[in-house]
């Protein structure tokens, strides 16, 4: 196949290499995780995007083929190719499971393909029962192929079954829990279950704070947090790190400080937890719609609820903290999350 290029060395641009090798290796593993043949994924996307998208991969058909043919020759295998060979293996009748009791944690982040192993394996032995741990409010990885539904719709995949809500939290207090659950359970598709917390919390526990007020925070943090408190600042994107943390070891020494994207902060926990970036715009928070037409045609359906995923992202971050949680907003250029907060009676600070 040879593609007509525009004039210019545009491919010596190291930038424009490192993005394009991100976005092809992106559509490479999402055509991978779908297994099909480009027939079977071209008939499944939307009709709206189908021909769009047909041309799309036979674009990438190069690219994929490259691809199986250095996994063969380095006699490897990506993680794919692990559980389509594991679901094959077990549909042929190669290997019968042993097992009576099937245990899966973070089962809100399964794909379809996980979900096709763990439906071969049950198939093996009829008493085999699936025991799953998960929570829908806290599902953020529909971009590496998580289908909610899977959990939220869970009789419909795997039959019926016993539910229990585990319903007290031992980490954040009473008012950081009555606001993360109400701004959580706005969206009607997700699961409702009670959140109970052993300690209350005041009003002050969830704040919103103008941005500029992020230095006088951590000034005023610097005099009661204690050595062994952990600070953590988090951003939707990694590189919204806000500057004065550059010099946040000079400035603040006592102050424990760590900053990361709340993806990352998923399973971690602090007693102070520092939101910024609550703004609009092509960096904001809740972030725009930008899939491209293979990310649309391969990743699960979006959610007909406006930002749910963004929406519980900020759920993540909210529950990280033990004691209080601040979320730092463009005054000029606010994110829409600051109203609906400041209607969940969500104080909003002049000063830290």
């Amino acid at each position: 196949m040879q593609w007509p290029l525009p004039e210019g060395n545009f491919w010596d641009d190291e930038k424009l290499q490192r993005r394009l090798a991100s976005r092809l290796d992106r559509w490479v593993s999402l055509m991978r995780m779908h297994g099909g043949a480009q027939a079977e994924m071209i008939a499944s996307a939307p009709e709206e995007i189908r021909d769009l998208f047909g041309k799309r991969i036979k674009l990438m058909a190069p690219l994929l083929k490259a691809w199986k043919g250095a996994l063969k020759e380095e006699n490897a295998v990506d993680f794919s190719g692990l559980i389509h060979q594991a679901i094959v293996i077990l549909e042929k009748g190669r290997f019968i499971s042993p097992w009576k009791h099937i245990l899966v944690d973070e089962f809100q982040d399964i794909s379809p393909q996980r979900a096709a192993l763990l439906a071969a394996l049950r198939k093996q032995n009829s008493h085999t029962t699936l025991f799953a741990v998960g929570d829908d409010w806290q599902a953020i990885y529909r971009f590496s192929g998580a289908q909610l539904s899977l959990t939220t719709a869970f009789h419909h995949s795997f039959g019926e079954g016993d539910r229990c809500d585990l319903d007290t939290t031992y980490r954040f207090n009473g008012r950081i829990g009555e606001i993360a659950n109400r701004f959580i359970q706005q969206n009607p598709h997700q699961l409702k279950k009670p959140l109970n917390s052993l300690t209350a919390g005041d009003k002050k526990a969830v704040t919103l704070l103008d941005e500029n007020q992020l230095d006088a925070l951590l000034d005023k943090l610097s005099g009661y947090a204690k050595e062994d408190e952990r600070i953590l600042v988090l951003a939707r994107y990694h590189h919204l790190k806000p500057a004065s943390l550059e010099k946040a070891a000079t400035r603040w020494p006592k102050l424990q400080l760590d900053f990361m994207t709340i993806h990352a902060s998923k399973g971690q926990q602090a007693d102070y937890v520092i939101i910024v970036g609550l703004q609009e715009g092509s960096d904001g928070f809740p972030a725009p719609a930008r899939e491209s037409i293979m990310e649309e045609a391969l990743l699960p359906q979006v959610e007909d609820f406006s930002d749910a995923e963004e929406r519980r992202l900020l759920y993540v971050a909210l529950t990280r903290a033990r004691h209080r949680v601040w979320l730092l907003f463009n005054k000029e250029n606010p994110s829409r999350f600051v109203d609906d907060l400041k209607h969940l009676d969500v104080p909003v600070a002049r000063k830290p």
